[in-house]
């Protein structure tokens, strides 16, 4: 099996490579290892949907993968999905697409310049294809996310995407990573782990070594899952 992990930095996935053999480096940024008998390869797009939405749909024309992970940090929405929580994004979808008009946001489908049902979207949201019956998978939260280029910390616009998108947890490549694959037609997952909570921005609050630990923990999980097969 042939699974492609993807992240937007080296630090979401130090600790997991760690568990991994490497084999060789296929380009820049993008790795190949082994772990039993699955090939891993790991691909770093950098920060954004641009970046992610190009270098994974290169990776994917190089290579034919079974399976498309992204992994990483998010903020959260909800305080009862606490800094270290892993989650399972089962909903995503573009919330800085659009238009703003009079302090206002508006979708493209709400500006009808998209058709809110055409592939991949429905009502304008793209959903995962399932959990591939992994009890690892049926253990986390499943949540609803948005992403974003442009994070907010101001409580005008927090409280605009709360009230917009009622979403559980915000990223800034989430949704680029679910168009490509969905596209592609290849089956995927995005897990995430939750270092921060949305608001007026603190980083001395936010708990990033606590969310990489469990995020890795529960990817070693999923790979001796997925090894037995």
């Amino acid at each position: 099996m042939r699974i492609l992990i993807v992240a937007a930095t080296q630090r979401e996935v130090s600790r997991l490579v760690n568990e991994l053999s490497f084999v060789h480096q296929i380009d820049t940024f993008y790795q190949s290892y082994n772990f039993y008998n699955l090939h891993i390869d790991v691909l770093l797009t950098g920060h954004g949907g641009i970046f992610t939405a190009y270098h994974l749909t290169r990776a994917l024309n190089m290579i034919n993968y079974d399976l498309a992970i992204n992994i990483g940090l998010a903020g959260s929405f909800d305080h009862f999905l606490e800094q270290g929580f892993v989650v399972n994004v089962i909903q995503d979808q573009f919330a800085d697409i659009g238009v703003i008009q009079k302090d206002k946001f508006y979708t493209l489908a709400e500006e009808e310049l998209m058709n809110e049902n055409q592939f991949p979207f429905v009502e304008g949201k793209m959903h995962s294809l399932g959990n591939f019956e992994l009890d690892e998978i049926e253990s986390l939260i499943p949540v609803k996310g948005i992403t974003l280029n442009t994070l907010h910390s101001d409580p005008k616009w927090i409280n605009m995407l709360r009230e917009k998108f009622d979403p559980e947890i915000e990223t800034m490549t989430g949704a680029a990573f679910f168009y490509v694959c969905l596209r592609e037609k290849i089956p995927f997952l995005q897990i995430r782990s939750i270092s921060n909570f949305v608001e007026i921005r603190r980083i001395e609050n936010w708990n990033i070594p606590a969310a990489i630990d469990s995020l890795s923990n529960t990817m070693v999980n999923i790979l001796n899952e997925l090894k037995l097969d």
